[in-house]
């Protein structure tokens, strides 16, 4: 819910000793992305948000592994990944790319998961390959990110201020940038054992395809691809004191109007990232959003 700010201000040892994980990571062929792949089962495509490497789903990482096959999907020049290609290209190349990595593979459907900017982008893989995602979990994002500030917006009006945040991330010297992520962590982590982790894979992360992706996902509208998308998907929302369950659901029940059968789940007392500030209700709605 709180990305948006960051963005413009700039986001099992003891279980294994009891039940292994029945499979290791996998090597990939020679030609294959650069993607962990550990488990065993159906197959279920993991992708992080904005600035996030697979890390992130570090606490669901070996739960999943003992039901799935776990395609761990590592976004260029996010977080210690090399940038590859146009930064202004990053969602086509990242979206081909996943499918390659599941021909690669010789997936034919995968379950798919993806946090934020990761969400959005599986929005994106429903609409355009719905013979290859078979159902999708949509963490914490929205169709159209500028919702959160006004439901009247649409991309013609925040292009102008996608483009002046663009160029002001681009601008900032490197500590204005890590201050800025520093302040804006405070909204999108409750728990403070977890901020400093998120603010390093910002830092790490090439400046040029983050504020690549800030844009995109300010000038890109899904809604009206919604009635398209025929692959279930489940949204989990955050909800807490500074924004209650009555305006988490109504923003995105309105937001996905166009997208029969959505079903929402609204995660209480948490912030942005559901993963960490609430492990256990996370992992529970995740499950069923993939109907385990």
């Amino acid at each position: 819910m709180t990305l948006i700010r960051t963005l413009l201000a700039a986001a099992a040892s003891l279980a294994a000793l009891i039940a292994p994980v029945a499979a290791h990571a996998e090597d990939a062929p020679a030609a294959c992305p650069p993607f962990e792949v550990v488990g065993s089962g159906p197959d279920l495509v993991l992708v992080p948000g904005l600035g996030s490497p697979p890390a992130v789903w570090d606490g669901v990482k070996d739960s999943l592994a003992k039901d799935y096959r776990v395609h761990f999907v590592h976004v260029p020049g996010f977080a210690g990944r090399p940038a590859e290609g146009d930064p202004a290209t990053l969602f086509a190349r990242i979206e081909a790319e996943i499918i390659r990595h599941l021909d690669c593979r010789k997936v034919k459907t995968a379950a798919y998961a993806g946090h934020s900017m990761g969400g959005f982008l599986g929005l994106v893989l429903a609409a355009d390959h719905p013979d290859r995602i078979s159902r999708v979990v949509v963490i914490d994002s929205l169709p159209f990110y500028p919702l959160i500030f006004d439901p009247s917006l649409t991309p013609e009006r925040t292009g102008a201020q996608a483009e002046a945040t663009r160029k002001a991330l681009l601008g900032m010297d490197e500590a204005t940038f890590a201050g800025s992520q520093r302040a804006g962590v405070q909204m999108l982590v409750r728990d403070p054992a977890f901020h400093e982790r998120v603010v390093q894979w910002s830092l790490n992360s090439d400046r040029a395809s983050f504020a690549a992706a800030v844009y995109t996902v300010m000038t890109n509208d899904m809604r009206p691809r919604l009635g398209t998308i025929t692959t279930p998907v489940t949204v989990l929302a955050a909800a807490n004191a500074y924004v209650p369950r009555a305006q988490v659901e109504k923003l995105y029940t309105d937001a996905y109007a166009g997208l029969p059968g959505i079903k929402l789940v609204v995660i209480e007392d948490s912030y942005h990232f559901i993963m960490f500030d609430q492990p256990a209700a996370f992992e529970t709605a995740l499950r069923e959003g993939l109907g385990a």
